[in-house]
Order: C-alpha cells, then sequence, then structure tokens
C-alpha cells in the first residue's frame, strides 16, 4: 500500500462514527418503492453502491485491509452525490466529506473513469476549455440578445454556467428575460470560466478553487456583491465549497434564481398573470438546491403565486425527493445508471396526473426531458424559470 499522505485519513474520526445502523440504507430490497433513495443502489445492485457500503470500504481503507483499485473507484464514481444517504444518517453524518476524500485519493493515483478523466483533462477537456463542453469561449454568450450587460459595472451578477450557456440556452435567456423584468441592475462576464464543480466531482479540489477564483477576481472588478444562478451546482461552489476549501467566505452573496424572486414576491414587488388553461404541475427538488443547500420552499412560492397553477407533489418530495440521475457528473460513466434514474423519476411525476414536470436546474432538466422523451410520456418537462418569465410581471411604483 502507498506511503503518501491521504485524504481518507484525514476523515477517519467521521468513518469510526459509523454505527452500520443502516438508516441511510436504501429500502426497495424490500419492495417499498417509495423508500428507494440511492440511484447507484439501484442500479448497481450490491450494497457496496450504498451509503453504508461505501463506508465501508472507507473503513477499510483506513484499517489497511484494502487498498484503492478500478473496482473500488466504480463504487466511488457511482454515485450521484445525491445526498440521501446523509439526509437520512441517523448520526447526522457527512457521507459525503467521506466519499469526496476516496474520490481525492483517487483521482492523484490515476484511477479516475475514463470518460470523466477525459472530460476533465488539461487537454482537450474543461482545463482547455473552461467549459464541460468543450465549445469555444467566443460562443459562450451566444444566446444573448444583445451586449448590454456584458462586462459592465454592477453590484449583481448573473452567472450563467455551461449548461445553460451551451446546451440549454433558452434557459440562459429565460433568467436574463426574468432579471431584466424585476428592473435589476445587473452583469454577465464575458470570460467566464466553469464554476469548478466538475473538478469536485472528480475528486480535484484545487483546481476547482483555482477556477472560483478566476471568477471572484473578475467579479470584484465589476463591482459584484451579489451572484445570481439558475444552476444549483454552480451556486453551491460559490456559496458553500469555496469557504469549505478555503478556510475564507467567499466575498459575494449566493442567490438562486427562485430566491430573488420569491424575496421579491414577498415583498410586494412582483405579481403573476393568470396561467390559461389551467394546469396541474409537479416539481423535481434538485438535489443540490434541496438536500445540499435546503432551498425547498422558494420554488414552489413562485408556483403557487401563479393562478391557474395547481402544484401536485410527488410523493418523494422535498428531504426525500429522488435524484433524477444527472448529478456526480456521472453521465460520463454511468450513463444507465443516469437514464434508470431519470426513467424512475419521470414515472413517479407522471403517476401525480400532472400536466407539467418543473425542476430548477438545468442538469435536472436535461436529464428529465430525455427520460421522457425515451418513455414517450405526454408529460411535459420545463425548468421553473421558463414557466416564471412567461407569467411574471413586476409592479411598478
Amino acid at each position: 500500500m502507498s506511503s503518501e499522505p491521504r485524504a481518507i485519513d484525514a476523515v477517519k474520526d467521521i468513518i469510526y462514527q459509523c454505527n452500520r445502523c443502516a438508516h441511510c440504507f436504501d429500502l426497495s430490497w424490500l419492495g417499498q418503492s417509495s423508500r428507494e433513495k440511492c440511484p447507484a443502489y439501484r442500479w448497481g445492485k450490491f450494497e457496496s453502491y450504498t451509503g453504508r457500503g461505501r463506508f465501508f470500504l472507507a473503513r477499510a481503507l483506513v484499517d489497511g485491509l484494502t487498498d484503492y483499485d478500478a473496482e473500488l473507484a466504480q463504487r466511488v464514481f457511482a454515485c450521484t452525490e445525491c445526498r440521501g444517504c446523509a439526509e437520512h444518517c441517523f448520526k447526522y453524518l457527512s457521507t459525503t466529506d467521506i466519499y469526496a476524500a476516496m474520490k481525492e485519493d483517487l483521482a492523484r493515483l490515476n484511477l479516475l473513469p475514463p470518460a470523466l478523466a477525459a472530460g476533465l483533462s488539461d487537454e482537450g477537456g474543461l482545463g482547455e476549455y473552461h467549459n464541460v463542453y468543450q465549445g469555444a469561449q467566443e460562443e459562450r454568450l451566444a444566446w444573448l440578445p444583445d451586449f448590454s450587460h456584458v462586462d459592465r459595472e454592477a453590484e449583481v451578477l448573473f452567472f450563467v454556467g455551461c449548461t445553460s450557456a451551451y446546451a440549454r440556452q433558452n434557459m440562459a435567456l429565460d433568467t436574463y428575460n426574468l432579471l431584466v423584468q424585476a428592473g435589476i441592475n445587473f452583469t454577465v462576464m464575458s470570460d467566464e470560466w466553469c464554476c469548478g464543480h466538475p473538478y469536485l466531482a472528480g475528486g480535484m479540489p484545487d483546481k476547482a478553487v483555482t477556477f472560483m477564483e478566476h471568477t471572484l477576481a473578475a467579479a470584484e472588478k465589476l463591482g459584484v456583491k451579489q451572484v445570481v444562478y439558475n444552476c444549483p451546482g454552480c451556486q453551491r461552489a460559490f456559496r458553500d465549497d469555496y469557504g469549505k476549501l478555503t478556510g475564507r467566505p467567499a466575498p459575494v452573496e449566493s442567490l438562486h434564481v427562485v430566491e430573488l424572486l420569491a424575496d421579491r414576491l414577498d415583498r410586494g414587488e412582483l405579481t403573476m398573470d393568470r396561467y390559461r388553461p389551467k394546469a396541474a404541475v409537479t416539481y423535481h427538488d434538485p438535489c443540490v438546491l434541496g438536500r445540499w443547500m435546503g432551498i425547498y420552499e422558494a420554488p414552489r412560492r413562485l408556483l403557487k403565486a401563479i393562478p391557474g397553477i395547481s402544484l401536485v407533489e410527488m410523493p418523494r418530495n422535498r428531504r426525500d425527493g429522488y435524484c433524477c440521475g444527472a448529478g456526480g457528473m456521472i453521465r460520463y460513466d454511468f450513463g444507465d445508471m443516469a437514464n434508470l434514474a431519470g426513467a424512475d423519476r419521470v414515472a413517479e411525476a407522471t403517476g401525480t396526473g400532472a400536466e407539467i414536470l418543473l425542476s430548477a436546474c438545468p442538469a435536472c432538466v436535461m436529464q428529465l426531458q430525455q427520460s421522457r422523451q425515451k418513455a414517450k410520456a405526454r408529460l411535459k418537462v420545463m425548468d421553473i424559470t421558463e414557466l416564471v418569465a412567461q407569467q411574471m410581471r413586476p409592479l411598478r411604483a
């Protein structure tokens, strides 16, 4: 076994606290589909894909009973990072800290799954292109109606994110229009880089911090005090991960666009037009927005404020919401697992009788749209920004 310092050894005190009670364990093997919480176990079948199973592996590592190899790497990286296990831990242990430590060690040992390794590489990957789609930097703002908001001084920055910029440009435009309608003076950066979240999923925290600091330095030059996102992964990187990794808080406030709009709605600064014809909608809680950052009610307040819209909840919602399969960058190497999770979630949404399935995350919307198409479901999948952009009206003084 290697004698080099390992990240896993730094968190062994957390590992030793696990009493193997199985509160984090997925109970789908008992036929209780409403209790399923782990897409990796649903797909992989073996306990080593679950929260408790990964803790067993971590305990074996720190006790010197095993060492890192490709088989262990598959168990670790086949995780959507949904925090379903952490949410149900009897002792409130941060299970994802253990997975992050194992990922860091595996990255150092060049044991990343092949497609993820290529996507994060310095040549031909994230390190070269500064986005996960290998798109040209000059195309990052191709969706903009004009450049009046680009690189101008403002206290609010709209951080677009890779997926909205390259793969779901309608979501970028919807968020942009919402900020304009709300009368917010904001800026967009021409030299925006990825938030760094994919590096964290790949066990490369130092590279993630480098990308975050690029953004923060550019934001400081523009006088930015608050950053607005439509991507929860981007928001988490700056709101939570930066401080955790560097020991100092980010010099900006980070808000998801649903938080900003719900606050203005509560203050009576916005109103909503009636949705015609009436429609029943259901809402999928993105794992990062919900279990990672605790933002459950802001999107629901927006939906409940729209006349003609009725919200029907899926059986698994809020802290018990089931992952759509798009988290943890698993689509690189575990596409079958992502598709299985997405199919499960679309089936659950269809079962509510809703006509529209909404979420508040570009990655979730992409996964759910693909799953809806494969299932040939009549359900329409939308991001909440699209619906709210159609219905929101500012109240002018």
